[in-house]
């Protein structure tokens, strides 16, 4: 099957000073709670991601996947479901079943670089074999060409090494993508040293669609100076550095930097947020802990109090340590 564009994907996408910035999905802590959250106190993302939904031979999806995809569970805008797949068959029943929630766009993961992942030929470790690749893309776009659903897609730029980054980026152009989403970093590196730019400088040159740039964004200088060196790029994801300060696409944008008395608030909410959903205040406990991994960045000289919030187990002790960590926050970060 040859597959044809259509005219909107055969023109280069350029957005001359207009910067769309995606939340990227993580794991365990981009889920609808967090995300209502995020959105409510700090508007303006232009996308959210879920956390990798898995196409399995079950043809089923685990009760949780189904909870955090429904719409009446979801009050951010905009949100994209992701799908974890290599087999064609379960990622079309998979799209196919996202879209009858009423999604139109769903993203493919092609840049989880967890091992437990890559072993099983998933996320980044897809990339280790591009003839399975096309071969996978070439069936999936066939038998959802008149669904009315688009395809994204967001990819690392090889597994155990560089790959060919032109073959990699013809055969993206094969297919009519809505939007690439770039993480130019091999899926063994992890999150471990630094993005390269020439091979994203490459897919700008030389990929058809509509690019977003993914990696080490971690605070509103960085998104500055991406902004600066990539002046006509169409959008840009972050996700550690968005849940390290929830306010930095804000900043970024001109606008005023995380205030204490706002981060209090918006920690507050996440635990109201969960409550909802975990009657045991302990899981309340956990999914905080997870936030306070990266947020812990905002207060300085805090390292005591980290440990003392840490080894806390009822919800009280851990919001007590909360208090204790906002005594080190820094207002300007």
């Amino acid at each position: 099957m040859t597959i044809k564009f259509a005219s909107e994907y055969k023109k280069r996408f350029h957005m001359s000073n207009i910067y769309t910035i995606y939340f990227a999905p993580l794991e365990g802590i981009t889920l609808a709670p967090f995300r209502n959250v995020h959105q409510e106190f700090f508007p303006g993302i232009s996308k959210y991601f879920t956390p990798f939904l898995v196409a399995n031979q079950t043809l089923h999806f685990k009760n949780g996947e189904k909870r955090d995809i429904v719409k009446e569970n979801n009050t951010a805008k905009n949100l994209i479901p992701q799908i974890l797949s290599n087999k064609a068959e379960e990622f079309i029943w998979a799209v196919r079943e996202i879209a009858s929630y009423g999604y139109q766009e769903i993203n493919i993961n092609l840049g989880c670089p967890s091992p437990t992942v890559t072993a099983r030929g998933k996320g980044a470790g897809f990339l280790r074999d591009l003839q399975s690749l096309d071969a996978f893309l070439e069936k999936a776009f066939e038998a959802l060409e008149n669904t009315g659903v688009a395809l994204s897609a967001k990819t690392r730029i090889g597994m155990d090494e560089k790959a060919d980054i032109g073959e990699l980026i013809a055969i993206y152009n094969r297919y009519p993508f809505k939007e690439i989403i770039v993480h130019p970093r091999i899926g063994r590196e992890l999150y471990r040293g630094t993005p390269d730019r020439e091979a994203f400088d490459r897919f700008i040159k030389e990929c058809r669609h509509p690019l977003c740039y993914n990696g080490d964004i971690n605070g509103p200088s960085e998104m500055k100076a991406l902004f600066q060196d990539y002046p006509t790029l169409p959008a840009v994801m972050c996700g550690r550095g968005l849940i390290r300060d929830p306010a930095m696409a804000r900043e970024a944008l001109g606008g005023a930097p995380l205030t204490k008395e706002e981060a209090k608030r918006y920690v507050r909410a996440l635990e109201d947020a969960y409550a909802q959903i975990y009657p045991d205040s302990r899981h309340i406990v956990s999914k905080m802990k997870e936030i306070w991994f990266y947020m812990a960045d905002l207060c300085p000289e805090s390292e005591k109090i980290q440990k003392k919030m840490k080894k806390s187990r009822t919800l009280p002790e851990f919001q007590n340590a909360e208090d204790e960590m906002f005594s080190f926050f820094k207002e300007e970060n």
